[in-house]
């Protein structure tokens, strides 16, 4: 019951988070929204570590210890909030469900979690419910939700490795600090990424000025929510279950984040979409049912 009630909260905290990000991108721009999250995350973290533990997880042997920031939520979550400003809040949550099936896969590479054909029929139906979800975007005159879509699933070949790193770490870390320390590590790489590439082009630059009050508050709420709360309660379910096994209540994620779209956002995917997100749904759902080793 644990479980399934930390399965529910992590799916809800990032699949309505990524819908509030997909409503704050249209008066903040990607890199400013993606700063002003992480800082959110990160003081909300620090926050409750000092009234926790009286000290911050900010020391050096701390940050070493969080080096798995970088893949997320620097890398994922760098390349994703772009592709999510291109594409549909839906498509990617949807999308990003499919990381279930990456974390399979590669988890059978790195950690010799066992492969089985079931697992491989189940990653082959994920892949064809995510080019379904692709296919109207590629087929569109739009091509930048194509583009979006790409860089969604480019984001989640980075959080899986993330996912894989924290897993041989979270047997003997402190879990709210090694969140903590994950996030800090990523706020460092993400400022100094977005610093470089604002030299080369002006478009990255952060700017905070002309938010209105609202959306500071989007932004900050969905910021704790997408990556304090959702990182810190994953790795929490991290400590109990297999990689893959925790990899699988990634499928819950949609549930959330369409509903939330559709009721927030007026979203309607198409019914090939709504095909393509069922068989990755129902293929991380069946993958649940199988046992780990």
């Amino acid at each position: 019951m644990k479980t399934v009630i930390l399965a529910l909260s992590y799916a809800f905290c990032w699949g309505v988070g990524l819908t509030l990000t997909k409503i704050a991108l249209s008066e903040i721009t990607a890199t400013t929204l993606l700063i002003i999250q992480l800082i959110a995350s990160v003081t909300f973290l620090a926050t409750v570590c000092y009234f926790k533990d009286r000290q911050l997880p900010f020391t050096w042997s701390h940050l070493k210890q969080g080096f798995a920031g970088i893949f997320e939520p620097a890398l994922a979550y760098m390349v994703g909030t772009f592709g999510v400003k291109m594409t549909t809040a839906s498509n990617a949550t949807l999308i990003g469900s499919s990381e279930v099936i990456f974390t399979i896969l590669l988890a059978a590479v790195f950690l010799g979690e066992k492969l089985t054909r079931v697992k491989l029929l189940l990653a082959g139906i994920s892949f064809i419910g995510v080019s379904l979800l692709m296919l109207k975007d590629a087929q569109g005159a739009d091509r930048a939700s194509l583009v979006g879509d790409l860089l969604v699933l480019l984001g989640t070949v980075f959080a899986v490795f993330y996912v894989l790193l924290s897993k041989k770490q979270i047997a003997t870390a402190n879990p709210l600090q090694l969140t903590a320390s994950q996030q800090m590590v990523g706020l460092l790489v993400t400022v100094s990424c977005f610093s470089v590439l604002s030299i080369l082009n002006s478009s990255y630059e952060v700017s905070a000025a002309g938010i209105s009050l609202q959306f500071w508050l989007l932004a900050v709420i969905s910021g704790i929510m997408q990556y304090a709360l959702a990182f810190l309660l994953y790795l929490i379910a991290l400590q109990n279950v297999p990689v893959s096994q925790a990899a699988f209540y990634v499928a819950l994620i949609p549930i959330f984040g369409v509903a939330s779209a559709i009721l927030a956002l007026g979203e309607q995917p198409s019914f090939t979409q709504w095909v393509g997100g069922v068989l990755i749904v129902a293929s991380s759902y069946l993958a649940n049912k199988l046992k780990t080793v």
